[in-house]
């Protein structure tokens, strides 16, 4: 069963697209036989290909603009795996709050979907361990790139111009 439709069908954008919907649910450890209070996955293929797209149009549009990347073409998969897990968790984490309610009767207390406080701090440690990653990625890759003239110049080179020898 694919998680396209008939008209999004791109043979190698498929393959790889699939392979990593399925790395991450591995990594989710969203099966079945794994949710014992849900029936079924709690995450369908279609949300985690939208995130992985989310991810890397994030990654694309963080400066420095280094280039652009695709997902057959992916600088880091855990740097991915970070950033589609952190999108799916604020998802989840939405829908806990809007669901969140507080039952006390007779002395006795429970509450439903109360997990958005745990979601919450993941989600900030995986936001915060993403973007580190993500900043030393894209100044690594700007550096090997201005090695070959294709980098992004600093603001230093606006402010104080080139220094060579005869200029």
């Amino acid at each position: 069963m694919s998680i396209f439709s008939q008209e999004t069908q791109l043979p190698s954008y498929q393959q790889t697209m699939e392979q990593l919907v399925s790395m991450m649910r591995l990594y989710l450890r969203d099966y079945p036989h794994l949710n014992r209070l849900i029936d079924g996955e709690e995450t369908s293929d279609r949300m985690i290909a939208w995130a992985i797209l989310d991810a890397v149009q994030d990654f694309n549009t963080t400066p420095p603009f280094v280039g652009s990347i695709s997902i057959n073409a992916l600088v880091s998969i855990p740097l991915l795996r970070d950033k589609v897990i952190c999108t799916i968790l604020e998802s989840l984490y939405i829908l806990q709050t809007r669901n969140q309610v507080n039952y006390s009767d007779g002395g006795i207390s429970f509450s439903i979907s109360d997990k958005g406080q745990s979601l919450y701090a993941f989600i900030q440690l995986l936001q915060q361990r993403y973007d580190m990653k993500v900043a030393k990625m894209k100044a690594a890759l700007n550096v090997e790139m201005a090695m070959t003239g294709e980098g992004v110049l600093s603001e230093y080179f606006v402010i104080n111009g080139l220094y060579f020898n005869n200029f």
